[in-house]
């Protein structure tokens, strides 16, 4: 006797003329392509990722994922959806998941990553801030880390008692984290990736200019 096969239908995305309010349900099925977060029942555009933002990302990701070969868990780049309400969902640039955690396939709908990475973009400083910061306060994330390629700066942000705890860092330093035990993270090597720091170097360099000494 011949078995039917019927394939499982993958729900559609909402359609372009619709304009709201939308949901996670609605967010989860936005194509791969489509980066729009959606905040308060609405997608929100957000900056097309520079090379700097990009480079950076892979720095963070190589670091990430190197430490967690040793001590376990997953590492995942910019993509993956998180879940903070029904009408609010978000997409970190970087996260990590703990040992153990196994996050669904689409997108995680309870929780939090036990870290979550943003890299400031020229428009996004207060949304990074502000409604990204109290977002991952609300669904309990316990680590969160800012990172601003224009001010080099690594904002730590560390979930203690419902509130986070933030740890500035900046220039060449080694990031080390106590949550990350044998983690280190050079500043200097994520700056050194970024191509506006070649074009300011060689601006400053005086062997790329000729300079006509002035006679006495």
């Amino acid at each position: 006797m011949m078995r039917r096969m019927v394939a499982a239908l993958k729900p559609e995305p909402p359609a372009k003329s619709r304009i709201g309010p939308y949901t996670w349900d609605d967010f989860v099925v936005l194509p791969d392509d489509d980066k729009r977060e959606l905040i308060d029942g609405h997608f929100i555009e957000v900056d097309v990722p520079t090379y700097d933002h990009e480079a950076i990302v892979a720095v963070l990701i190589f670091h990430i994922y190197g430490w967690a070969k040793v001590h376990g868990g997953r590492t995942l780049a910019s993509g993956y959806k998180i879940k903070v309400s029904p009408k609010r969902g978000l997409m970190p640039d970087a996260q990590y998941y703990r040992a153990g955690r196994r996050p669904q396939l689409q997108g995680l709908t309870e929780g939090a990553p036990d870290l979550g990475v943003e890299i400031i973009s020229p428009s996004s400083g207060r949304y990074d801030r502000v409604t990204k910061l109290e977002s991952y306060r609300a669904i309990g994330m316990p680590e969160y880390w800012l990172i601003d390629p224009v001010e080099q700066t690594l904002h730590r942000f560390v979930l203690i008692d419902d509130a986070y705890r933030v740890e500035a860092l900046d220039g060449d330093r080694v990031f080390s984290p106590d949550t990350f035990p044998g983690l280190e993270l050079p500043l200097a090597e994520l700056w050194a990736t970024m191509l506006s720091a070649d074009a300011s170097t060689s601006a400053a360099d005086p062997a790329s200019t000729s300079a006509t000494p002035e006679e006495s």
